[in-house]
């Protein structure tokens, strides 16, 4: 499976010094995480729901967890998000400057992007449980 996903890749994945490289990668995540955290801190839901906003078991507790997880989680995606515009970059320039061939440069890439967009997501469910916990503790 490895080595047929670096043939397809490496005959098509661009160049090294493509502008694809700089915008398409971990760094893509952070600015997704960056544009959903603003639109829900400045467009947070008002009311307990079922389909927008940080949904949990103990965020829907009562409307003060529910508010608290908004805030919290938006402020968390903003944090994140700009973390991950910096490292993904760094990690591009790396790439991009390596001189390893195109097709394990793309499967970096494309691995580099699926830890990134894991990692950032499962940190902040588990910081936001954390902290309202802590905050309004295990009622």
């Amino acid at each position: 499976m490895y080595h047929i996903l670096t043939i397809l890749l490496a005959t098509h994945y661009p160049p090294k010094d493509s502008w694809f490289n700089w915008m398409f990668g971990p760094q893509m995540l952070g600015v997704i995480f960056l544009i959903i955290g603003s639109i829900q801190y400045h467009y947070p839901p008002k009311n307990i729901n079922n389909w927008y906003g940080y949904r949990t078991d103990t965020s829907k507790r009562n409307q003060a967890t529910w508010d608290e997880a908004q805030r919290y989680s938006a402020l968390y995606m903003i944090k994140i998000g700009l973390y991950s515009i910096v490292i993904g970059l760094l990690i591009s320039a790396i790439l991009v400057f390596s001189r390893l061939p195109d097709g394990i440069r793309a499967a970096i890439t494309i691995m580099f992007v699926i830890a990134g967009g894991m990692a950032p997501a499962l940190l902040m469910i588990v910081n936001t449980e954390k902290h309202l916990t802590k905050k309004f503790g295990d009622k």
